[in-house]
C-alpha cells in the first residue's frame, strides 16, 4: 500500500499523512495516533528512497579503502571486519554502508571528488591516511562530514581515530631489549602511509631511550605483502651484521619473512625474533612458531568511527558547529613464539 491509498482510506490529505508519520508538530496528537495505527495495521512502510531524495539524503555512509597493488591482500580481512562494526552501528539509524576501492593515489583523489561533489553518500570514513594527504585537504575545504582512520599533517585539525602505533612499537622494542636484543630492525610500507611514519618514530624514540644505535640498514621499507617480507628478510640477512630481531608492519610480511628464514636453514623464534605487526585474522595461530603481533578490536573500532561520523552528519544537517574529535585506539600485544629468540 502506498501513501496515496492510505490517505484515501483515512479521508486525509497526503501531506497530513506524511506529517503524521514523521511526528510533525503541526499535526494533532489524535491524528498522529490514528494515522500511525492505520499504517501499522496495513503494514505500510514509507518509501525510503523518496523520503531521502526530498531530504537530499541517500541514507548511506561510505568507507574509502586505501589503494592496494595486486599483491597486497591483507587489507581485505582487516577492513571487512572494520566494515562489520560500522554497518552494525549504523543499521539502527536505517543507514547502509558502501565501500570504495581505488587503484592508486590519483584514482583515489579523483573518486573522492566525484563522491563528494555528486553527494553519492551522506558521510565518509577515509582509511589509509598518508603523512601528506591531498584527500584531507580537499574534503576539509568542502565542509563534507567525514572521519579519518589515521592522522595526517594535512587537513588541519581533522577528525580522526588512529591505532597507537608509536606506543605499540615502543613496547615491542622494550620487550626485545629485555630479552637481550640490541640490533633490532624495523620494516614498514614503501609509501607515505602515516602508520609507517608513526612506527618509525616510535621505534627510533624507543631505541634511543634504551641507549641503542639505529645502525645502517636496520630500517627498511617494502611492499606490504608476503613478497615484500620475503625480500626484506633476505636484505637484512645480507647485512654485514644482521639483526637478531625484526619488527614488521603486518602478518603478511611476516609470512614472507618466515619463508626467507627457512630457505636459509633458519627458524623464526630461535635464530631470529620476528614480531608480525598488525594481525589481520586467525592466520597467526597456525604458523609455526605461532606469530607474535598486534591484535586490534576492529568491530568496536568500526562502531566508534560510525558514531563520530553520525555526529558530524547531524551537525551538517543542522548547520551547527561540532567539537573536534581525535582518539587513539589501543594495539594489544598477542604473544606467540616467534619473538622469543635471544
Amino acid at each position: 500500500m502506498g501513501i496515496k491509498s492510505l490517505a484515501q482510506d483515512l479521508g486525509l490529505s497526503i501531506a497530513t499523512v506524511s506529517r503524521a508519520l514523521n511526528n510533525h508538530p503541526e499535526v494533532s496528537a489524535q491524528t498522529r495516533l490514528r494515522v500511525q495505527a492505520a499504517a501499522q495495521a496495513r503494514a505500510y512502510a514509507p518509501n525510503q528512497s523518496g523520503r531521502s531524495l526530498r531530504k537530499g539524503r541517500h541514507n548511506t555512509i561510505g568507507l574509502m579503502l586505501p589503494p592496494k597493488s595486486s599483491h597486497e591482500n591483507y587489507t581485505w580481512s582487516l577492513f571487512l571486519t572494520l566494515a562489520e562494526g560500522i554497518q552494525t552501528r549504523i543499521a539502527s539509524e536505517d543507514l547502509e554502508l558502501v565501500l570504495f576501492q581505488n587503484r592508486d593515489d590519483a584514482d583515489e583523489l579523483a573518486r573522492l571528488k566525484r563522491v563528494v561533489e555528486r553527494r553519492l553518500v551522506d558521510g565518509l570514513v577515509l582509511a589509509g591516511t598518508r603523512r601528506k594527504d591531498e584527500r584531507l585537504d580537499y574534503i576539509a575545504a568542502q565542509g563534507f562530514p567525514y572521519v579519518a582512520l589515521g592522522r595526517s599533517s594535512s587537513g588541519g585539525e581533522h577528525a580522526w581515530m588512529d591505532l597507537d602505533f608509536e606506543l605499540g612499537v615502543a613496547q615491542v622494542v622494550g620487550s626485545l631489549v629485555a630479552r637481550g636484543h640490541q640490533r633490532i630492525a624495523l620494516c614498514t610500507p614503501q609509501d607515505d602511509a602515516m602508520q609507517g611514519h608513526l612506527m618509525r618514530k616510535g621505534y627510533r624514540s624507543a631505541m634511543r631511550r634504551h641507549g641503542l644505535v639505529v645502525g645502517d640498514g636496520l630500517i627498511g621499507r617494502e611492499e606490504l605483502s608476503e613478497r615484500g617480507g620475503h625480500r626484506e628478510i633476505h636484505r637484512l640477512l645480507a647485512l654485514p651484521e644482521p639483526p637478531t630481531a625484526v619488527i614488521l608492519q603486518s602478518d603478511c610480511m611476516a609470512i614472507g619473512a618466515y619463508g626467507g628464514l627457512h630457505e636459509r636453514g633458519l627458524q623464526p623464534g630461535r635464530d631470529m625474533a620476528i614480531f608480525g605487526g598488525v594481525l589481520t585474522g586467525e592466520l597467526a595461530q597456525y604458523l609455526s612458531p605461532r606469530l607474535s603481533g598486534f591484535s586490534v578490536d576492529l568491530r568496536p573500532l568500526g562502531a566508534r568511527l560510525a558514531e563520530a561520523l553520525l555526529v558530524r552528519m547531524a551537525a551538517a544537517d543542522a548547520g551547527t558547529p561540532v567539537a573536534g574529535f581525535q582518539q587513539l585506539w589501543p594495539l594489544n600485544i598477542l604473544q606467540g613464539g616467534s619473538d622469543v629468540a635471544g
